[in-house]
């Protein structure tokens, strides 16, 4: 592969124990921070949760799964150390895999 080639990457990143307060209350941080990244960094992602939605409640969410596309597993790791979520105490990172990944088929809902 060509150095200048981009890669997936599908990123699994478990919270921390007993931050999901912290985690509602720094979201906007969060999503606010991927828009300044280029556009075809995130390719998707979103919250784990530890059961299915429920109508008026907050999600139980415990984690995130995104796929990105970097020339590099250092890059990603990089950037993810930038994110609110990490700054913020919420991904542990200790625990956060990255591993390459290929794409057969992706869709929005």
């Amino acid at each position: 592969m060509a150095s200048n080639t981009l890669q997936e990457w599908l990123v699994i990143a478990p919270d921390h124990e007993g931050v999901l307060q912290k985690r509602v209350e720094i979201r906007g941080e969060h999503l606010s921070g991927i828009k300044s990244d280029p556009e075809d960094f995130w390719l998707w992602g979103g919250a784990m949760l530890e059961e299915p939605l429920k109508e008026g409640e907050t999600p139980k969410m415990k984690g995130s799964a995104m796929l990105i596309a970097a020339k590099t597993k250092e890059e990603v790791l990089e950037r993810l150390k930038k994110d609110a979520y990490v700054t913020g105490g919420i991904w542990d990172m200790s625990k956060v895999q990255i591993i390459p990944f290929k794409s057969a088929l992706r869709k929005a809902l």
